[in-house]
């Protein structure tokens, strides 16, 4: 695991990266870094603790979505596989 240097609302962090990729790692620090500065200046929350957490819920949801839209999308797989088995199996 190597640690990477980044800066998340003014703060510098050295963030462990478990894949090596300092640039992706970056990147997502980015993301979060604006994600908070979008809540703060949305929602005028002053307090920083408030503003992490209500980015870490918007990230929470964004990913449920995702994963939900991910389990549809095998199931919809899965049926179209049998669709397909069941066609190939046909006698003609």
């Amino acid at each position: 695991m190597r640690g990477v240097s980044v800066e998340i609302m003014g703060q510098s962090l050295v963030v462990a990266s478990d894949d090596g990729d300092e640039d992706r790692t970056r990147a997502l620090a980015v993301k979060v870094d604006d994600k908070i500065k979008t809540i703060r200046t949305s929602s005028r929350t002053p307090n920083s603790v408030n503003a992490a957490i209500l980015a870490a819920l918007n990230f929470a949801d964004e990913l449920e979505c995702l994963r939900r839209d991910h389990e549809a999308l095998l199931s919809h797989l899965k049926v179209l596989n049998q669709r397909l088995s069941e066609a190939v199996d046909e006698p003609r």
